[in-house]
Formats: structure tokens, sequence, C-alpha cells
């Protein structure tokens, strides 16, 4: 499919529309297999003509985009997601509502249901015993 968008490309693009900033390492481990499929397709769709300037510059990596200000106060959001991926949590589901999180996870065939704010992310991190891997130093 040289030159053409996957389904897993346009849920990218559309993801970048409503949940930036995102990274392209951030990409690999939401939407494709391995960070050398994600990092392949993130070029291929970057170098579309099809595309609109702006959906270009959100799937340019590896750098953090975002196409409305208002967008980077998803970002803690997003990179709690990173970090439950990292450490080997499904999330089967995710929305991002105002200023909140919610979503579904798993691992260990236990399903955790997550509700987050600005306000309670580290407690987030405490109980799902992130916050030693994501601070080494504490």
């Amino acid at each position: 499919m040289k030159g053409q968008l996957t389904k897993r490309d346009i849920t990218l693009i559309e993801h970048c529309r409503k949940h930036l900033p995102i990274t392209s390492d951030m990409a690999a481990i939401l939407f494709y297999p391995n960070r050398y499929i994600a990092q392949r397709r993130l070029n291929t769709i970057h170098q579309l003509r099809q595309l609109k300037r702006t959906e270009r510059i959100v799937v340019n990596q590896p750098y953090i985009y975002y196409l409305d200000k208002r967008d980077i106060r998803h970002l803690p959001f997003t990179k709690l997601l990173y970090d439950l991926r990292q450490n080997e949590y499904d999330i089967s589901e995710y929305d991002f509502d105002g200023r909140t999180l919610t979503a579904i996870i798993h691992k260990d065939e236990l399903s955790y249901k997550i509700n987050s704010t600005i306000q309670n992310i580290e407690q987030v991190y405490k109980r799902l015993s992130l916050i030693a891997k994501k601070n080494p130093s504490q």
C-alpha cells in the first residue's frame, strides 16, 4: 500500500485532531505494532500530497504537535496512556471529556476503570504502581 493511507493511519490522524499533542513514540504505542512500522508509516503520511498542511505537520516526527493551543491540556493524559502501555497494560478504550480522562485498562486478567483529572493524576500513578517506574529517583 505504498503511498496510500491505511485504516490505522486515518485513525491516527483523527486522534491527532482530537487529542493532541502526540509524539511519534506515543503513536507507535497507541496505533502500530512497533516503533519501526510507526516511523515508516508516519513518514509516508507526512509525504502524501493529498493531506492538508496542518495534517502533515501533525504527523511529522519526533516532535510534539498541536493544532490548537487548547489541545495542550491533554498532554498529562496522553503521557499517562503512554506510561500505561510501557508498563504492559492493555488499553481497551479511552476518552478525553473536557479535563477528564476515562479509560478501561487490563493487566494480568484484571480490569481497571480510570477516571482521572489533572488534580488526581499522581494518585492514578501511585495506585497502578507506575510512580516508581516513572520516577526511579523517588
